[in-house]
């Protein structure tokens, strides 16, 4: 269990030297964990030299209010809030003409006219509940999983279709592991605090939900022990979040079988046939990311197994279900979240709408978005600031005296090679072919997520087996209306969306400094991922493949390696287990593109440093309720958002030097003791 009056609790570099004073500092007293909400009050020392995040920040975070609903303030939440609003826009415009805004306006309708959707009540859910119930033997349940016309139910895998790994020209079907309660099979052996909040919120969950479904309190309380029996069971063979991160997990991921010897390993499980039934055809080859869970299925899918899956089954379904129904089920759902997470308030209606629609009709409010607020001019002043960090990241490379020639020429290949994709694609995707039904037609947001999940089904199955076009802009992928920018290793390319070009990232009113600090370094950390320790196991062709000398990719980890030694001596919060090989990636494109800047403004005439290191913190500023905090530090890959300034700029002279940083400053670190991998 957490507790919610932390404060005061500082984040160290070396998680040996913890001992506190009577005041709360830990004596080798490095950075607060100031992005807590209650960790920084009037009375924080706040110096420059000790801990830039917080100088720079201070008065905004002593300012910062996080909205009703929500767990966290941010610059990018601030983003967040102006694309929303932008989209609700669009969502209400029934001025807007063609079947993506008539799609958009149907749904809707029928997510926000309550007195619609508060009639039906918890009807449209009852048909699916009513099959799980008549579960009652192997045979009925296996009935329900290949029964072709039930989509919308939950499977024990997940079925995708992706481009291989070691071949990414073809599509193929790839069989993963399904999505944990917790979160995380470790804790089903050894529940953590972030475990715990998952815990309560399904199981609150499940007790609201069930007695509206027809269950009593004590039957609700049997399904919920019964599902997590069998959760129990099934984490037992998947593998631990923590091997996600290890330098050899895409080789333990690569696992191909056909569809002969995909049967063999299943056993009396029959997986052929339930992929079939779940909307997927049977292609030549699959990945199969765990084959030991896979194998394991039909241990646990036994006759005396029956009655936990199907409580299982009934648990998922009906809190998957939860903003599907009427307006007091979707309220009291989130009102649980809420009060386990220790957010206060309740989101507005158009944003539940809007959350909703996105989630189904993705790409039809995509396509929206870009007419109406994606400009060629948007996209040519991005693609001169990605040109021109591509030049500079020449450098980059080639300053790294740790690496070989012959390595340092394949990476700058895989450099010159890098597809852009900026802002928006050239080509809008296509749902002229979906249709549902809407209240005039008696429809039910249930029933329209079942279309939209066959007709996504649909989409997926005609890709298995064929060429993968790298040069079409996949909007299932990336959405462009979404506060994001990503590299793509299977494609070699670096993507930055229309969603993030707004606020403190990139606005026209920004000097050249404040460009470079804000969407200039998320540029240099995308095409840092093409050289982190998953973005460096492929090649320039976006294929998994070996392209380095056995010494040089050595020298490679040995420098990953010890920078995931040091974030793991972060202490965020009270007992918090800092992981960093989790954030591994994302702290050396980090690095990687404040190192590209610097090299950019290097050249620059009268460059004025002192901006552009306030406006790169001001990107990473952030207040957040410290059960969310637990939530980040348990799954994100990134790290927080206070690190994000401090531990980088500690690693660059440029910095140090410009402020007069020396030994004994919060801010400084040794140069033996720096960490960036490029």
């Amino acid at each position: 269990m957490f507790r919610k009056g932390l404060i005061l609790l500082l984040c160290i570099l070396l998680a040996t030297s913890t001992a506190l004073t009577e005041t709360g500092q830990i004596l080798d007293g490095r950075w607060l964990c100031s992005d807590i909400v209650g960790n920084v009050t009037a009375d924080t020392p706040a110096e420059l030299k000790d801990d830039f995040a917080l100088y720079v920040n201070k008065d905004w975070i002593l300012q910062a209010v996080i909205a009703p609903g929500e767990a966290s303030t941010s610059a990018t939440m601030d983003i967040s809030r102006s694309l929303k609003d932008q989209q609700i826009a669009l969502m209400k415009n029934t001025d807007l003409q063609g079947h993506d805004a008539e799609l958009v306006r149907k749904l809707y309708t029928l997510v926000s006219d309550w007195d619609y959707r508060n009639t039906q009540g918890v009807e449209p859910a009852m048909p699916i509940i009513e099959a799980l119930k008549r579960i009652d033997s192997m045979e009925t349940l296996l009935a329900y999983l290949t029964a072709e016309d039930t989509l919308l139910r939950f499977l024990p895998l997940m079925v995708g279709v992706g481009a291989d790994f070691v071949n990414p020209d073809i599509y193929m079907t790839q069989i993963g592991t399904p999505t944990l309660i917790l979160k995380d099979s470790a804790e089903y052996t050894e529940k953590t605090q972030a475990g715990d909040l998952y815990y309560q919120i399904s199981q609150q969950t499940g007790k609201m939900m069930l007695p509206k479904l027809g269950y009593s309190e004590e039957e609700a309380d049997v399904i919920f022990e019964n599902a997590m029996a069998f959760e129990t069971l099934m984490a037992a063979n998947i593998k631990p979040n923590a091997t996600h991160y290890a330098s050899d997990y895409i080789m333990s991921i690569l696992n191909y079988y056909t569809p002969e010897t995909l049967v063999e390993l299943a056993g009396d499980f029959p997986i052929l046939d339930i992929i079939q039934a779940n909307g997927f055809s049977i292609g030549k080859q699959f990945l199969v990311t765990e084959p030991d869970y896979i194998a394991s299925l039909q241990t646990i899918f036994t006759e005396e197994n029956v009655g936990l899956i199907r409580d299982w089954l009934i648990l998922k379904s009906a809190n998957g279900m939860v903003t599907s129904l009427d307006q007091e089920t979707m309220r009291q759902a989130e009102a649980i979240e809420n009060g386990v997470m220790g957010v206060t308030g309740e989101s507005s209606e158009d944003d539940l709408a809007l959350e909703q629609v996105k989630a189904m009709l993705s790409i039809p409010m995509d396509n929206l978005y870009i007419q109406a607020y994606c400009s060629e001019k948007m996209q040519q002043d991005i693609m001169r600031i990605i040109d021109e960090t591509i030049e500079a990241y020449h450098e980059v490379l080639g300053s790294a005296d740790w690496l070989s020639d012959e390595i340092k020429a394949k990476a700058i290949e895989k450099l010159d090679t890098m597809q852009a994709n900026a802002v928006f694609p050239t080509e809008l995707g296509d749902w002229s072919a979906l249709d549902f039904a809407g209240p005039e037609e008696n429809g039910s947001l249930l029933a329209a997520t079942a279309a939209v999940q066959k007709f996504l089904l649909g989409i997926q199955r005609a890709k298995i087996d064929q060429p993968v076009d790298k040069n079409k802009w996949d909007q299932l992928i990336m959405p462009t209306a979404t506060v994001n920018a990503f590299y793509n290793p299977q494609n070699n390319s670096i993507n930055i969306l229309a969603g993030i070009l707004q606020g403190e990232i990139y606005n026209e009113a920004m000097s050249e400094e404040q460009m470079l600090a804000a969407i200039g370094t998320v540029i240099g950390h995308e095409i840092s991922h093409a050289f982190d320790t998953n973005g460096a196991q492929y090649d320039k062709d976006g294929a998994f493949a070996n392209w380095w000398t056995e010494e040089d990719y050595a020298a490679f980890q040995a420098r990953a390696a010890k920078l995931a030694a040091w974030y793991n001596g972060f202490i965020p919060f009270e007992d918090a287990n800092y992981s960093g090989q989790q954030v591994q990636t994302e702290v050396i494109a980090d690095m990687g593109g404040m190192k590209c800047m610097l090299a950019i403004a290097a050249k620059k005439d009268n460059f004025d440093y002192d901006a552009f290191f306030r406006q790169y913190a001001t990107i990473w500023r952030e207040q957040s309720l410290l059960a969310n905090v637990i939530s980040i530090v348990a799954r994100d890959t990134h790290p927080m958002n206070y690190l994000r300034t401090n531990a980088t700029l500690a690693q660059f002279d440029e910095f140090l030097s410009f402020y007069g940083i020396q030994e004994g400053d919060g801010m400084y670190l040794a140069p033996d003791d720096r960490v960036a991998v490029w």
